[in-house]
């Protein structure tokens, strides 16, 4: 049977096409939703635009069966039909619609044609098999009409008669039950002209439709009842897609789209590549909304496809819906980690939504693929400062450090990145990575050729107070000060970076800094730090978490901290932890006061141990690492959680897993469960054992699950 195209041409007829399609979109919302009201309106607005969309018709025929309007359904079933004869969802419903209207003999015929497009089907089997042989019929204009609504103004019909031109007054007055939009049992003149404008574009489908042919015998309809569409084997989908493709790759994206469009709600309404196609198709014709909606249906069929997910960050980003973007560019990194092409569109808008972690990974993707990317200085430059924002962060801090800082590790790959080279970044960098030495040698060597740029002096001062020497820093700090003042009395602005000049750093009033010097101040400023840290006012606890509700009140069972802990076994044999030395026997009896449960005593062994011990690193952190140990039995989660960090930070490259492990206890028997996860993670690759190993994953797993309980009471 002949189709029937939407008829114009041009802009316009564009302008008509996305109308359609949106309030197809938005009339499936809704009625997935529930609201078949809106979901109704928003059909029958589709057919006034466009007659011959057999979807707005088979959507329409759907919502009107559910409502009893069998008459207005087989109705709309039929003209989905008429237009698209090989809309296999309109021949199933219209079947089991037709059997149950009593008309069995065309529901014969169209259980036969059903069948063709879904092989097997066990309900329009059934169909056919009671309906073989029935000679029963029931034409349309023998069904009863719907029980109209008759409470209205004659002359508002009049005005609409006229106004349109139709001199059907029943099918007006049928189709105006569906146009009650306030639902108030009368009808004004609005709810009768939109009647009307149905009613209208009923007719004119009709009147291109070959009369002579029972639409009901020859063909049938369906809506979304009891047929789940499948795929048409008959059409190679996959074929399909790929003749579109080519057509857009030759500039005929329109083309693409309407060999697509009459078969996206049918045979491919599960092809993924079909609606990835025709979204990029809908994109090169400006219809980008449409695109957007095309293609993220084609990721839920196909979430593994990186191309989609580019293509809909793309679309997003054009939109200006920059974080939907970024979070489509990271979907398709996550499908394809060498897909450099998304990476290079993640980057920027990482950048602009100012998401570091975001940015850290398309760059390092970028220049992973290449090298002498342009990204790999600014990648660099990027990470130092953000482990110069952490290190300000954690100097200004008062609370609990969460666990190891992150920035020298970020600080020694973008050393990496630079190489060799003795310049401020490479300078700045150093300090971050704590290599005290090496940044303030390269610190010095650009004050020696240009002893007037306070920059360099700022930075070898700062580089001077990481290392501990805080008198030489201080001097430094007020050179460039100096410095400074001298340049914007002669009306001169201070130089953040200049081309170097050659002088020597003996001539400047700054006394120079030896390495003994430097060496002396770092030894002794660790310790110090170290005996500050344990003298100190006990650290504030953190505000406490509210009341936690009976699924949040189980934490300890969950966590099996006790059971898990591997505090326990640190010090479940002293004598793997004592050492056989006359000036240790503090330590070796808190190691065996803790063994004895005798938490306090083992507390106040250690505090006297650790005196004694200020030129050995090593043992000192053992010893802060038994008060860590105490405070834990002693259930001062706070005071254990900053015992264990000031162990770290002696020498945090060598913290081991089981530090790590064990202050994540604390952190969860406090209820932090975010930061709890980041210890055990730091933990596993740190000298645990295989079980260890096990256990923390456990760990890990438990605070993720107990992280959302706390989530689902904050809400």
């Amino acid at each position: 049977m002949e189709q029937y195209p939407s008829t114009g041409v041009g802009k316009d007829d564009d302008d008509i096409v996305a109308q359609v399609e949106s309030l197809l979109v938005s009339g499936e919302e809704a009625s997935r939703s529930g609201d078949s009201k809106t979901a109704l309106a928003a059909f029958n607005k589709a057919i006034s635009l466009d007659p011959s969309s057999d979807m707005a018709w088979f959507n329409r025929g759907v919502l009107l069966e559910a409502q009893q309007d069998a008459r207005g359904a087989r109705q709309a079933f039929q003209i989905c039909l008429d237009v698209n004869p090989n809309h296999a969802p309109a021949t199933a419903n219209l079947c089991i619609l037709l059997e149950r209207i009593g008309d069995e003999v065309s529901a014969f015929n169209m259980a036969l044609k059903a069948l063709e497009f879904y092989p097997g089907h066990p309900s329009i089997l059934d169909v056919k098999n009671r309906c073989a042989g029935s000679a029963a019929s029931k034409s349309i204009d023998d069904m009863a009409h719907v029980e109209q609504i008759e409470s209205f103004e004659q002359d508002d019909v009049t005005t609409v008669i006229e106004e349109t031109g139709l001199t059907d007054v029943q099918a007006l007055l049928d189709e105006a039950v569906h146009h009650d939009a306030d639902e108030n049992k009368q009808l004004d003149i609005d709810e009768l002209r939109s009647a009307a404008q149905v009613v209208v574009a009923t007719e004119d489908i009709q009147e291109r439709i070959d009369v002579t042919q029972p639409v009901v015998d020859s063909i049938p309809d369906l809506p979304v009842v009891p047929i789940e569409p499948e795929i048409d084997n008959a059409i190679d989908l996959d074929g399909m897609a790929e003749e579109a493709k080519q057509l857009i790759q030759s500039g005929d994206a329109k083309g693409a789209l309407a060999l697509l469009k009459p078969h996206l709600k049918t045979e491919a309404s599960k092809h993924a590549q079909s609606w990835l196609i025709a979204g990029g198709a809908m994109a090169k014709l400006d219809l980008e909304e449409h695109a957007i909606s095309a293609i993220e249906h084609a990721q839920k069929l196909d979430p593994s496809n990186p191309k989609g997910w580019y293509n809909l960050g793309s679309l997003k980003q054009r939109q200006g819906m920059l974080e939907e973007a970024s979070t489509c560019y990271s979907n398709a990194l996550r499908e394809d980690p060498s897909y450099v092409k998304a990476a290079q569109k993640w980057a920027p808008v990482a950048m602009e939504l100012k998401d570091p972690q975001a940015y850290l990974s398309a760059a390092t993707i970028i220049v992973a693929a290449n090298p002498e990317s342009p990204i790999r200085m600014e990648l660099a430059t990027t990470l130092i400062e953000l482990a110069e924002g952490e290190s300000r962060v954690l100097e200004s801090q008062t609370g609990l450090p969460p666990t190891l800082p992150a920035g020298p590790e970020m600080a020694n790959t973008a050393l990496d990145l630079l190489g060799s080279g003795e310049t401020q970044i490479h300078a700045r960098a150093h300090t971050m990575a704590n290599n005290h030495m090496e940044s303030v040698k390269i610190w010095k060597g650009l004050i020696q050729t240009d002893r007037n740029n306070p920059a360099t002096w700022r930075g070898l001062a700062k580089a001077l107070f990481a290392a501990g020497d805080n008198t030489t820093a201080e001097k430094c700090r007020v050179k460039a000060d100096e410095i400074e003042a001298e340049m914007a009395n002669r009306g001169n602005a201070p130089v953040v970076e200049k081309p170097t000049v050659s002088t020597d750093i003996a001539t400047a009033s700054q006394p120079s800094v030896t390495e003994s010097s430097i060496e002396d101040a770092v030894s002794r400023e660790e310790m110090m730090s170290a005996n500050e840290l344990l003298s100190r006012p006990q650290v504030t606890s953190p505000e406490p978490a509210p009341n936690p509700n009976p699924e949040v009140d189980l934490a300890k069972a969950a966590l099996e901290v006790q059971s898990n802990s591997l505090v326990q076994e640190e010090f479940r044999n002293p004598s793997s932890n004592s050492i056989a030395n006359q000036d240790i026997s503090w330590y070796n009896q808190g190691v065996a006061l803790i063994e004895a449960g005798k938490y306090s005593e083992a507390l106040s062994c250690f505090d006297r141990a650790l005196p004694s011990f200020s030129d050995d690193d090593e043992m000192v952190i053992r010893i802060l690492n038994g008060r860590g140990n105490a405070f834990y039995y002693l259930e001062n989660y706070p005071a254990c959680v900053e015992s264990y960090h000031q162990a770290m930070l002696i020498k945090p490259e060598e913290v081991r897993g089981k530090t790590l492990y064990n202050m994540g206890t604390a952190y969860a028997e406090m209820e932090r469960y975010q930061d709890a996860v980041k210890c055990f993670e730091q933990a596993i690759p740190r000298g645990l054992s295989k079980d260890e190993i096990k256990r923390t994953k456990d760990q890990i797993r438990r605070c993720n699950i107990l992280i959302k309980e706390q989530k689902k009471k904050n809400r």
